[in-house]
């Protein structure tokens, strides 16, 4: 049964089946069992979830000094969280140049960026040395703008590039070379970025979990941590006992005293198409470029190897706690699914056969650090807003060298123990975000359709920048 959109099967009930990613994954290869934690053990490193961050965490652990004893505890699955739910888009970080040069200077800002570029061919190597099969394609990605509000932060953007010496890593692109990577008619000019690739996520999550698995790492699944002692890790029907403790729980930090103030967490939805390869020849998109629009409320997409398109967007809801609305909205599901339909019109008969949401944990300036928390042994990576996929394993890698007190270029990083501004308390945070987030949605809409945006929503949706934090539109 479709719906007005066309909208149907798991696309209707999104929160009641796991990730089309996941499920996939899965039925491929369910993997070893991981029981939950039962009894109080000891450990060199106990890593609180057991995402991208957790498990390149432990793989880096590992290739540092193959004898320590590491836990991994997951409250789900390995891969059930952000890490099996994102868009896979494995992407460079030059179009965040604004934001890392603003933070640590030019010089800085580049060696961050080459350390990303990096990591994406890293996953590369890994996937192939480990015989991981995520469906990784590095063809670049897309940058194309929807609306005339969009051209100059295009521009600036391609400028900024050029003046830290990086002109070959971002260059602009006429209306005519986007249509012809992918003609849709909401495009009109953009830009293209070397570093990009698309992977299938939890393909990925699922390999990092049996190398790691294999290296002699201990996973309990199932198993909610409900605090720190200290280095300890609590939870229902056991502990671990460790030296060093690692925080890598993405959008469920805004539960955590040594994160909470780092964050605000919302949601982000991914509708799924039927496969649909001759309509994808006939807009011209069989390059396998990501593609995402310039809305502070990203809209992003990428296509399978079965030709079909996987649609996100960040258009969902704050709130103060991860809850069921980060899986089950079916209004932030239309309209995705209605982003959809405006920029690809002749699918219009092609159906939307499923649909699935999660939390992404947003910091205050749009980038992620990773580091230790305070004087302690405890140690944390937070805020990738969205794109993790290629930063997981640089902070992994980092919190891997922090630990082990290794001299290297990660740790050296300018994201490594930063601080940046704070977000407000309880609970005006999450009132916060939720309203100027729609005014953000609201403003880019109506830019999108040719209409001036409302004097109130323009002043909410600036709102972010004016108190100092690294978001929305100037």
């Amino acid at each position: 049964m479709l719906d007005a959109l066309g909208l149907t099967g798991a696309a209707l009930t999104p929160g009641a089946q796991r990730s089309w990613w996941l499920r996939e994954a899965l039925a491929r290869d369910p993997g070893q069992h991981c029981p939950p934690l039962a009894r109080d053990i000891k450990a060199d490193v106990v890593i609180i979830g057991g995402g991208f961050t957790g498990l390149w965490t432990a793989y880096f652990l590992t290739e540092r000094n193959p004898n320590l004893g590491i836990a991994i505890l997951e409250q789900d699955i390995c891969g059930g969280g952000p890490s099996g739910r994102n868009g896979g888009f494995a992407s460079g970080w030059w179009d965040e140049l604004h934001g890392l040069v603003t933070l640590y200077g030019s010089e800085a800002a580049v060696r961050a960026c080459r350390a990303i570029t990096a990591s994406i061919a890293g996953i590369s190597e890994f996937c192939e040395r480990n015989g991981i099969d995520t469906w990784y394609r590095r063809r670049g990605y897309m940058y194309a703008i929807t609306a005339t509000a969009h051209e100059k932060l295009c521009e600036e953007m391609v400028e900024l590039a050029r003046e830290v010496g990086a002109g070959d890593e971002l260059r602009e692109l006429t209306t005519a070379e986007v249509k012809e990577r992918c003609d849709s008619p909401a495009f009109h000019g953009g830009a293209f970025m070397r570093d990009g690739a698309s992977i299938q996520p939890a393909r990925l999550a699922r390999g990092l979990r049996r190398v790691v698995l294999d290296r002699g790492v201990t996973i309990h699944e199932g198993t909610a941590v409900e605090r720190l002692d200290g280095t300890t890790a609590i939870t229902p029907n056991g502990s671990v006992r460790a030296s060093h403790a690692v925080l890598a729980v993405n959008a469920w930090g805004i539960g955590w005293p040594q994160l909470n103030r780092r964050l605000v967490a919302w949601s982000s939805y991914i509708v799924l198409t039927s496969p649909a390869p001759d309509r994808l020849r006939e807009i011209g998109w069989t390059g396998g470029e990501l593609i995402s629009d310039f809305r502070t409320s990203l809209r992003y997409f990428r296509t399978t190897p079965d030709g079909r398109i996987a649609f996100g967007g960040g258009g969902g809801r704050a709130r103060r706690t991860v809850d069921a609305m980060f899986t089950s909205d079916a209004r932030a599901v239309t309209e995705t699914a209605e982003g959809f339909r405006l920029m690809f019109p002749t699918f219009a008969d092609v159906p939307i056969e499923d649909a699935w949401g999660g939390p992404i944990d947003v910091s205050p300036t749009h980038l992620p650090t990773f580091g230790r928390v305070g004087p302690t042994n405890v140690y944390y990576a937070a805020g990738y807003t969205g794109n993790g996929v290629a930063p997981t394993r640089v902070a992994g890698e980092v919190l891997a060298d922090l630990i082990t007190g290794a001299d290297t270029d990660a740790v050296r990083l300018p994201m490594v123990n930063a601080r940046p501004r704070a977000f407000p308390p309880e609970p005006f945070r999450s009132w916060g975000a939720a309203v100027v987030r729609r005014a953000m949605i609201a403003k880019e809409t109506a830019e999108e359709h040719g209409r001036e945006p409302g004097f109130v929503v323009s002043q909410l949706a600036r709102t972010p920048r004016r108190m100092g934090y690294l978001l929305g539109p100037d």
